[in-house]
């Protein structure tokens, strides 16, 4: 069994992937290609402001750094995102944007795009925030860490594996994955600097904003589970 972390889409963004979802499939002839590209990465660029634009203003009075790192995770997105899928014919994307769709859902009129996270690592943030709640400091660092984990679930369901499924060459592959290694570790390293720098109280408002997100799948049969109701 295991928990979903559901992210909110533009509603304009939402239909332009599910046209170029239904042109794919329908055989369309005129490359996709570039509008693909755009829309994906407002995906992503609509995902990074959810889950960590909160924590960029929240620790904005601290030096700013979150913020400047957010900005160059969501350059090297435009950058890359487009680039990566120029490569392919339509016939190409089909799986891969067969594979995202199946992501994605509505739910009283909002779309959204979900990703699993394991239920024992859900767990261990639920107790870490607690914790933190009941003011144990302690427990902030762990916190962090188990983020950053379930994170990184996020960038294997929605990154890696979609990049996997285009089957690059040797080169282009090479590049993306150092690419998603350097943005995800930049990100992180600054998550792990962050536990040592907040205190309980802005800790428990940036875990509450968060869970927030976690919620249940309107596929039973992908076995997610729900704690909250989607923002």
């Amino acid at each position: 069994m295991t928990y979903a972390v559901s992210l909110k889409l533009k509603p304009e963004t939402y239909q332009r992937f599910q046209h170029i979802h239904q042109q794919l499939n329908a055989g369309e002839s005129e490359s996709l290609s570039k509008a693909l590209g755009a829309v994906l990465t407002d995906i992503s660029c609509e995902i990074i402001e959810q889950l960590f634009g909160e924590l960029s203003r929240s620790s904005h009075s601290l030096d700013g750094e979150s913020e400047k790192i957010i900005q160059q995770v969501i350059q090297t997105m435009q950058k890359y995102m487009p680039w990566s899928v120029s490569f392919f014919g339509n016939d190409r994307l089909v799986p891969m944007v067969n594979y995202l769709q199946q992501k994605t859902y509505e739910k009283e009129g909002q779309a959204y795009v979900a990703y699993p996270v394991d239920n024992v690592l859900i767990k261990e943030t639920l107790g870490c925030v607690e914790q933190i709640r009941q003011g144990n400091s302690a427990y902030i660092q762990p916190a962090f860490r188990a983020f950053t984990q379930i994170v990184d679930q996020g960038v294997t369901s929605l990154v890696r594996e979609p990049k996997k499924m285009l089957k690059f060459n040797f080169m282009v592959d090479k590049t993306l994955t150092g690419v998603i290694q350097l943005t995800t570790q930049l990100g992180y390293k600054r998550l792990e600097k962050l536990g040592t720098q907040f205190d309980t109280r802005v800790t428990e408002q940036y875990f509450n904003h968060f869970l927030g997100f976690v919620g249940n799948d309107p596929q039973p049969e992908r076995g997610y589970t729900d704690i909250h109701h989607n923002k």
